[in-house]
Parts: C-alpha cells; structure tokens; sequence
C-alpha cells in the first residue's frame, strides 16, 4: 500500500505514516473493500516490480 500520497484536495502533501497501514487495511477489509486491498497488494506489485506477494497475505 502506498503511503506517501493521499488524494484529499484539502490535505495537500498528507501522507500515511507506516504504522498505520495494517490499521487501514484491516478497516477496508470489515468495510468489504477485498478488491481494493488485492489491487494495491498484489495486482499492483506484480504489474509494476515483478513480485508475487500472494504468499504473504495467506500467512496473516
């Protein structure tokens, strides 16, 4: 997941720090955004650097 950018027109330059990742991940997955969570941590790595993380989402 990505942290440096957040799309808030009125928080320009916010950012997610880290830590709050595994939060927010967990927060879209109760709210039902599987999909969304598999784009970002899956599809988008293999598409853009080439690597399975498939694996590591089974550990959790």
């Amino acid at each position: 997941m990505e942290t440096d950018y957040i799309d808030d027109p009125d928080r320009p330059g916010a950012v997610l720090g880290p830590k709050t990742v595994p939060r927010r991940v967990r927060w879209l997955l109760e709210e039902g955004h599987e999909a969304a969570v598999r784009t970002a941590h899956v599809e988008t790595p293999r598409e853009v650097y080439g690597i399975d993380t498939e694996g590591s989402l089974e550990r959790a």
